[in-house]
């Protein structure tokens, strides 16, 4: 659909645009659900923690990267066209992982790095797309768009474990899934475009949604202007271990979780700690998203990357006590999982807030590629001192690491320097 044709298209009620973001971001959420397949590898085929952990990073890796490029296409082709790729590459890499020997180089290949770049590739669509039909609600529909991939693990952990696996194997689960995506990656493509050039929503005033930490959006700077600027530099770091500290509690949570509650005589430890990460987690990194992004609408990206981040220091600091019950266990992995999600809603906000929302799509893609470093980072640091059995002090370096990233946070300010576009 040229831009002829969508100036001519009657106006689609807005709202299919939220609910296809949230359907294709459920099937590009699968990454998420590699823990299960993990575990199963390691079992059934002998994989080592390492191997399995290496899918996941080349996976993670893969998708930050792409994310770039895939912000570039986005302004020159259009959302749709990208979709299309998507669906191919992440159907293809998983199907052919399906196909191939189970062994690690083979699923690091398809399944991680193939599989990641197709998931990259549409990941941030849903971003740019409602940020532009829904001015008046940008951080909910962004919100509501990414909790589909915050959440996406749970549906395809449940179906692995309690349908596929047993009935089909790991092979043809890859299969199935990479079929799956490309039905629901390829659904989205008749929802997923940008409004007409113009398009205003009835009763909305920029002028009374603005926050005194947010720009005007007047002046837009281009991806070349934005990496010269310490701004870019500081919301790098801030999500790299915003990031970075909850894919580490991802790693190992569930192990120290379990052996800190064995060690207090719970005889139900396993399911307990099971419980907190399969299901707790995915569910308030969902949550986060959306209500942090609603919130981020009312009092700005800015303060509400302080408070997200204040209170993961706070509760990272703060692990060694909560993993004591399973309430507290339970309290304390929903506010890691709930900030780690709102970072994948505030951040996209923040680089637009900072350098304008024209080019928004390629700039946040830079901003993104802080997820795959901390993806890089955050895991082995948890593994590492898993293996030590200092766990704890994984925890302190995080929030310490949080710390720093709120400082930087204040210091961000609106770029003085006038725009040439």
């Amino acid at each position: 659909m040229d831009e002829n044709q969508l100036q001519a298209k009657k106006i689609q009620n807005r709202w299919l645009v939220v609910i296809a973001a949230v359907i294709l971001e459920l099937a590009l959420g699968a990454i998420y659900a590699w823990s299960t397949f993990a575990s199963y590898l390691k079992t059934e085929e002998s994989w080592t923690s390492s191997e399995t952990q290496w899918v996941f990073s080349a996976g993670t890796l893969a998708l930050a990267i792409a994310v770039i490029f895939a912000g570039k296409l986005n302004e020159k082709f259009g959302p749709q066209k990208l979709i299309i790729l998507s669906a191919i590459v992440t159907g293809s890499g998983y199907i052919l992982g399906g196909i191939l020997p189970l062994r690690p180089i083979s699923i690091i290949l398809t399944v991680g790095l193939i599989g990641g770049a197709g998931i990259g590739i549409a990941y941030a669509l849903p971003i740019s797309v409602c940020s532009k039909w829904f001015p008046d609600k940008k951080g909910l529909v962004t919100g509501l768009g990414m909790a589909g991939f915050g959440t996406g693990s749970l549906i395809w952990q449940y179906l692995l474990q309690g349908v596929f696996y047993d009935a089909v194997g790991i092979s043809w689960t890859f299969i199935i899934y990479g079929i799956c995506f490309i039905i629901m990656i390829m659904f989205s493509y008749f929802f997923i475009y940008n409004p007409p050039e113009g398009y205003t929503v009835a009763g909305y005033d920029p002028s009374l949604a603005k926050n005194a930490s947010d720009t005007m959006e007047e002046v837009n700077y281009e991806r070349k202007e934005m990496l010269k600027m310490p701004q870019f530099y500081f919301l790098f770091y801030t999500l790299m271990v915003g990031s970075g500290a909850g894919l580490m509690v991802i790693g190992i949570s569930k192990i120290w979780s379990q052996q800190v509650l064995i060690s207090l005589e719970y005889e139900n430890a396993a399911a307990i700690a099971t419980f907190a990460a399969a299901v707790i987690y995915p569910l308030f990194n969902g949550l986060g998203r959306i209500v942090m992004g609603w919130f981020s609408d009312k009092i700005g990206w800015k303060l509400s990357i302080i408070i997200m981040d204040s209170v993961q220091a706070i509760t990272f600091f703060l692990m060694a006590i909560l993993v004591r019950t399973p309430a507290t266990l339970y309290i304390g992995m929903a506010i890691i999982a709930f900030n780690y999600g709102a970072n994948f809603t505030v951040f996209p906000m923040a680089t637009g807030g900072v350098f304008g929302r024209k080019y928004l799509s390629a700039n946040y893609g830079w901003v993104f590629f802080s997820f795959g470093i901390g993806a890089i980072f955050g895991p082995p640091l948890g593994g590492y001192f898993n293996d030590i059995n200092l766990q704890v002090t994984a925890f302190i370096i995080s929030g310490i690491s949080l710390v720093i990233g709120v400082l930087l946070t204040f210091l961000i300010k609106q770029p003085k320097k006038p725009s040439s576009n």
